[in-house]
This record gives structure tokens, C-alpha cells and sequence, in this order.
């Protein structure tokens, strides 16, 4: 469904509450296009309504005649070939390709166009990216119409005398690093030109971020254009803003743009106009700034409320408007509603999140939890949702609400050092058996990863952290892993055992995905979910490319939020057993030995000469499933030997305890 994005008229919209520190992000560079998804939580309602239509353009024959085009450089002297384009059936490129631009995805076939109504009979685009570069990465600055510059296209005159209420709706696709997307207005046929709309920026979007493909936008413009006989109007790309790495970029795609009557009641979910909090957010727990997991284990549950902003988009006052949070289970029943308290809304408000939030729920169980934000008002009858999920599991903990919105690697940070790191907030002790990190497609097998885990505290962002890991993994990646999208790293820790978390200092521990590239030669890049904004300790990254150090990330960008590494902890099923690791450790060990380890079909278990008498084993898989366990007899110096024969290949753990006293031992089946 198209998502709607509604503009607050004469506003303009605030830098984006990403929660990142300014003195520990860089400036934002450049990234290549990336369309690889998973499954994406959110659903936005579609929002095209049956008001009349008062006018129309869907670019069929082309840019009307007597629309005007022109081109400006960062200075706003004139130039030529900073304008729109026409793509159309018979024209160079098609309508059937987006943009052309180095960074854009043209070398990879992923540079779609805009999936609106009508594209089949053509669309208009601002090139930003291949008027700068011409479609090649070494020819920055050296394309037809260097960046910084300013495209305008103007309308002929509309009539909209007798049409108080008015709305500029249109369908939009636009990805931005540094640029302001605008419709300027003028109620006297082009001599002077008034309020303007600012639809899209690179701060509320997010620096290398793009737009819904396809994008209903809808504005309230009544106040400017409203029974007005004169009306232009003017679609300005200005790529005067920018940062040490640059300006302008990347494009921005229009098709279908109407004006229509503005209906009298609805509601619309927006970013917050002043200081650009996210239109829904989710806050985990008491403590601020704590990470928000998307998928964590019921045995780390805790408490989770909800906000949001509502905009009054209808021309009359809506009064008791509220937000309702509905929870559904994996079977759809409702299992919980909040409700915020309630405002009067003159038309053109917004309600935002300091009073359109909810008390806290808790999960009840493990489940896929969908959660429904709903805006309503005495007179709105048709509700107005947007839906997330939330995982709650036996075993797995992430930051990411599984969804794949950009990668994110060496590319980005540096080749060889660099690295990504993502926060656990526990609320009860835990161990830690491995993690899950997901890669992307355009990982180039051979690079190497080493996956470390530090306690956060005395974490320095100069320094980095100051005590020793307390697990170590290394893996080469292969192809296997690029085409199954992940790898899995067994984290047993320095002492053999799965690494215990204790919440008796911060309860925040950091998994650390160290990248190795081989200079380059074998690229890694993994996935980042951007549904919720982290607070700025969640992730943080290792940028190497210069005075190596970690930082939060890049400002005003959601490039680095919420990568897809999972935690694999201890099964709720299995806490008990689990949790008990290391108790008596040593009465056992020094007289049980496993071996050979790695083994092939069968390992024996060697008894010293002062252990006998009944005992008990396990074999566990990462998941915390029993896989095979026995009760057995063993003779003082002795060995006994277990069939692994119906085991497949990988990593086990293996339970051997005598009353009390229990110890384990980690098992490579080859």
C-alpha cells in the first residue's frame, strides 16, 4: 500500500530525533542504492479518499508546453541542464528505467522508476545523481550539471475559484543525501510567489534515505490556494544544502498530481514538525535511552509503551482525538488496548507524542505480537492504522523488528578493522551460546569476521573498551553463508562455557562484528533495520577510514540503527539446566573429559579414577533443544562411548551431571 506523507504548510520540518550524540557522528557520505528486503513490519493505510478531482496532470503527452523548466546552479545563476526530464514510451531512457545516476542503482539493474497509477504513460524525474556524476562513480562533479544545483518546474494557471477547501495530492518517489523537495505556490499567475511546501528533506527522510516508491503525498494547501483564480504552482529540487562530503543527490520522480477537494474529517500520523520525532516510536522499559529489541527472549521481557503524533488533516475541528494501541497475538486476537488521553484539534494541528502516548504493556508469553497504532476522533469513523511486530522467543534477542531496510559494512566504514556493535539490555542474568549475523547480498565471500563480546562498562568512544572480551569467534565467510543470508558464531566463552551476562553491574553487554576485507577485495556488508530510530548507544560502529574510532554513526542518517545481529541465549525452557553452568564445575571436570573434539560419528566420555556411579548426559543444540540425553553408569577409569551418528554437522553442547554437581562441554561434530 502507498504510505502517505503529509506536510505541515509553512513549517519546515525539524532535524530528525534519531537520538544520535552530534560530537560522536560523522558527516554523511554518498552510499549506493541497496533494494534487498525482508519481510517489512510496517503496513500504512492507503489514503486516497473519493473527493472530487478539481485538476489533473499524469504527464501522458509529455511536460505540458506551457509548464516552464529551468535549471540553476548553487549560486541560482542559470543552468541549462540542471531540469526535469520527461520519461515516457518513446524517449531516451524509458519510462521503464529511474534514475541514471552512479549511486543510484543503474549499474546493477535496481534503479526502478516510480511504481504510480499511471507510470505506464510516463512520469518526470530530477536526476540529481547523473546530472553531477553522468551515471560514473569517478566522474563526480564532472556530469552535465555539477551539484550544488536547483531544478524548477512550473505549472500554467489553474482556476480554483469556488474551491475554499483545497489538498495537492500527487504519488512521489525521491531518495536524498543533502537536498530540500519543495512546491512553492503563487495566487497571482507567477509574479510572486508565497508558502512553500516542503515535502521531503534529507532530515526527515534520513541522509541516503528514500521515500516510499510510489509515495502518496498529500498537503492541505486551503490557507494559500484556496478560491484562488490564478494559481501556479513550482516543484523545486534544491541541492544547495549539503556536509564536508558534498551536496544534492539523488532524485526525485513525480507522477499523477491532482488537486482535490479537501475532506472535512481525517487524521494522519506524522513526524513531529518541531523536532522531528518519528510519527510512532516505542520505548522499552523505565531507564532512558535503553535499546529497543524487536525480537528478545520472554525470559528478558519487560514492560513497552507507545506514542505517536497525529495531525488533523480534515478542514474541521476534530474533537476527543487519541491514540489506540491495539496488541494482537500470533492468531490475531486482541490481547491488550491502550488508549492515550484525548485533545480538541483545530485543523492543521498536531497532537504530538507528549500527549498521544499510552501506559506500558507487558508481553505475556513468547508470540508474534503484532502491534496496532490507531488514530481517532468523534467524527473519523474509518480508523486510521499503521501496524509493527514485536517477537517475543524462547532464545533470541536483536535489535532489529526483522526487517531488511540497508546494508551496511566495510563500504561504509572502512575495509579492513572496521566494525559494527549492538547493545544488550538485560534484565536478568543470562548466557550467551552464539549470534546470528545477517548478511547482504553484496557480501563478496573470502572476508573474514570476528565476533567478540564486551561488557559496556568503561566503554569510551576514543578508547574503546577497556577489559578483555569475554568470548571470540572467527569466521571466513563463504559462499553457503552469502546464499543463506547469515552466519551463525558459537560464543562459548574463554573458559569454555556459554558466556554469562550478569545484570549485577550495567546489564549491557556489547556484541562486536569486527569486518576484514582483505582491502577491500572481498567487501561485507550485513543488514540494518530502520523501523524504530535506536537510541544512540544501541549501535555503534568502528570507522576506520580516518583517525580510527567508534562512533554512533552518521548524522541525520538511519544507515547505522539497528543491524541484524542476534543474540542466541539461554531457552527459557531450559533455564533451569542452563543457568546452572559452572556450579561444581571443577568436581566434575578434572575427572569427565569428552573427546575427540571435533568428532566424527561417535565421542567417548572418560572417567577419572575417583568418578562413579550413576550419571547423567545431554546433547543440546544452540536452540537449547534436547537432541539426545541417557542415564548411565560409569566405572572409575573407565570410557563410554556415545553414538553422534543422527547428529548433523555443527556445534552441540553436552550436559554431564551427578547430583548436584553438573558441568559442560562444548561439541564440534564435523
Amino acid at each position: 500500500m502507498k504510505k502517505f506523507t503529509p506536510t505541515l504548510l509553512g513549517l519546515m520540518v525539524g532535524a530528525a530525533a534519531f537520538g544520535q550524540e552530534q560530537a560522536n557522528t560523522l558527516p554523511a557520505q554518498l552510499e549506493e542504492a541497496n533494494l534487498e528486503t525482508m519481510v517489512r513490519g510496517n503496513v500504512s493505510a492507503d489514503y486516497r479518499g473519493s473527493e472530487a478531482i478539481l485538476w489533473s496532470e499524469d504527464f501522458a503527452n509529455g511536460i505540458p508546453a506551457t509548464w516552464t523548466n529551468a535549471g540553476y546552479d548553487g549560486n541560482l545563476n542559470p543552468l541549462a541542464a540542471a531540469v526535469w526530464e520527461y520519461r515516457g514510451t518513446s524517449t531516451t531512457p524509458t519510462n521503464a528505467e529511474g534514475s541514471r545516476g552512479a549511486y543510484s542503482g543503474v549499474s546493477t539493474g535496481q534503479n526502478a522508476p516510480i511504481a504510480s497509477t499511471t507510470t505506464g504513460n510516463g512520469f518526470i524525474i530530477f536526476d540529481s545523481d547523473y546530472l553531477d556524476n553522468g551515471g560514473n562513480s569517478s566522474n563526480m562533479g564532472g556530469g552535465s550539471a555539477p551539484a550544488p544545483h536547483v531544478g524548477t518546474l512550473t505549472t500554467s494557471t489553474i482556476d480554483l475559484s469556488g474551491e475554499p477547501y483545497v489538498m495537492l495530492e500527487m504519488e512521489s518517489y525521491a531518495r536524498v543525501f543533502f537536498a530540500n523537495f519543495q512546491v512553492a505556490f503563487s495566487i497571482d499567475g507567477g509574479t510572486t510567489w508565497g508558502d512553500t511546501a516542503t515535502i521531503y528533506t534529507d532530515a526527515s527522510l534520513g541522509v541516503n534515505n528514500s521515500s516510499p516508491n510510489a509515495d502518496l503525498v498529500q498537503v492541505n494547501v486551503s490557507s494559500i490556494i484556496g478560491n484562488q483564480s490564478n494559481v501556479k504552482m513550482r516543484f523545486i529540487f534544491d541541492g544547495r544544502p549539503g556536509n564536508a562530503n558534498g551536496n544534492s543527490y539523488y532524485f526525485w520522480m513525480l507522477d499523477d498530481i491532482r488537486l482535490k477537494d479537501l475532506p472535512r474529517h481525517s487524521l494522519r500520523f506524522v513526524d513531529n514538525p518541531t523536532d522531528g520525532a518519528p510519527a510512532h516510536d516505542i520505548i522499552y522499559g523505565t531507564v532512558a535511552g535503553g535499546s529497543k529489541h524487536g525480537v528478545m527472549p520472554f525470559k528478558q521481557n519487560r514492560a513497552i509503551s507507545f506514542d505517536s503524533n497525529i495531525l488533523n488533516f480534515g478542514w474541521d475541528t476534530q474533537s476527543n482525538v487519541a491514540l489506540e494501541v491495539r496488541i494482537l497475538d500470533g492468531g490475531n486476537n486482541v490481547v491488550q488496548t491502550l488508549n492515550s488521553s484525548t485533545v480538541s484539534l483545530a485543523s492543521g494541528a498536531v497532537a504530538d507524542y507528549s500527549v498521544m502516548n499510552t501506559a506500558a504493556w507487558t508481553p505475556s508469553g513468547e508470540d508474534n505480537y503484532k502491534i496496532v497504532y490507531i488514530a481517532k476522533s468523534d467524527s473519523v469513523t474509518s480508523l486510521v492504522a499503521d501496524t509493527f511486530d514485536i517477537y517475543v522467543t524462547d532464545s533470541m534477542m536483536s535489535l532489529d523488528f526483522n526487517s531488511f531496510d540497508n546494508r551496511f559494512g566495510t563500504a561504509n566504514i572502512g575495509d579492513d578493522g572496521s566494525a559494527v556493535a549492538v547493545r544488550m539490555d538485560l534484565v536478568q542474568d543470562e548466557r550467551l551460546f552464539a549470534t546470528d549475523i545477517y548478511l547482504s547480498t553484496a557480501t563478496v565471500p573470502g572476508g573474514v569476521i570476528e565476533v567478540t563480546v564486551y561488557d559496556s562498562t568503561g566503554f569510551d568512544f576514543t578508547n574503546g573498551f577497556p577489559t578483555q572480551p569475554l568470548a571470540y569467534y572467527q569466521h571466513t565467510i563463504t559462499q553457503t553463508d552469502v546464499d543463506n543470508g547469515f552466519f551463525r558464531a558459537d560464543l562459548t566463552g574463554n573458559d569454555g562455557f556459554p558466556v554469562y551476562l550478569s545484570t549485577s553491574n550495567t546489564g549491557a553487554y556489547y556484541i562486536v562484528a569486527t569486518f576484514f576485507s582483505n582491502a577491500g577485495a572481498n567487501a561485507i556488508a550485513i543488514a540494518n533495520d530502520q523501523t524504530f530510530p535506536q537510541p544512540a548507544m544501541s549501535a555503534i560502529m568502528y570507522y576506520t577510514l580516518s583517525s580510527p574510532r567508534w562512533y554512533t554513526g552518521f548524522s541525520n542518517s538511519l544507515s547505522l540503527n539497528a543491524p541484524l545481529i542476534r543474540a542466541i541465549t539461554c531457552p527459557a525452557s531450559a533455564a533451569a539446566t542452563c543457568m546452572t553452568i559452572g556450579v561444581e564445575e571443577v568436581s566434575i571436570e578434572s575427572q569427565v573429559t569428552v573427546g575427540p573434539n571435533p568428532a566424527d560419528d561417535k565421542v567417548f566420555v572418560n572417567f577419572g579414577d575417583d568418578f562413579s556411579g550413576d550419571f547423567n548426559y545431554e546433547v543440546v543444540d544452540l536452540q537449547g533443544r534436547v537432541i539426545m540425553s541417557a542415564n548411565e553408569t560409569a566405572v572409575a577409569g573407565s570410557s563410554l562411548e556415545v553414538s553422534l551418528a543422527n547428529l548433523t554437522p555443527g556445534v552441540y553442547m553436552m550436559n554431564i551431571s551427578q547430583g548436584e554437581a553438573m558441568s559442560t562441554y562444548k561439541l564440534i561434530i564435523k
